[in-house]
């Protein structure tokens, strides 16, 4: 009997502590956007936030061309939700991801130039991501859309 109760107990101590650890209000985002060069390979490679990977899927995707990226200048940035926005020159739309187990998967494509961008520019706009191409282009992304400077 006694022992029972013993192992009652420490069970009842240890159940917590198998519990799992939870962190919150945790802000992902990162303060400036990531200015990235395309390798001969296509790889990107941000180091600050230790961000590596393949863009030539991408590249097919916006310009059916999986060496079209090669030497461009890519902009990254990380929300504070942890979506990674991606776009660059000639783009037509903005990439979001999200991580997974080694990978980015894509959660949304949103079209945001008709003709390309020329030179893009992302910035924190809490709770938005704010995309800018010249002086007259300023849109506000949130992770699945356009919220202004959408067209009517």
């Amino acid at each position: 009997m006694t022992r029972m109760f013993v192992l009652s107990a420490i069970s009842v101590l240890l159940l917590p502590a198998c519990s799992s650890l939870r962190v919150d209000h945790v802000n992902f985002g990162w303060p400036v956007e990531s200015v990235v060069t395309v390798t001969d390979d296509n790889m990107i490679d941000e180091g600050r936030y230790i961000v590596s990977c393949s863009v030539a899927r991408i590249a097919y995707e916006e310009f059916q061309d999986s060496t079209a990226l090669k030497g461009v200048k890519l902009r990254l940035l990380r929300n504070s939700e942890g979506y990674y926005f991606l776009t660059g020159p000639r783009f037509k739309d903005v990439y979001v991801f999200t991580p997974e187990e080694s990978e980015l998967a894509l959660k949304s494509k949103i079209e945001v130039s008709a003709n390309g961008l020329i030179d893009p520019a992302l910035n924190q706009r809490p709770p938005f991501v704010e995309l800018l191409d010249g002086s007259s282009f300023r849109k506000l992304l949130t992770s699945d859309d356009i919220v202004e400077g959408k067209k009517k």
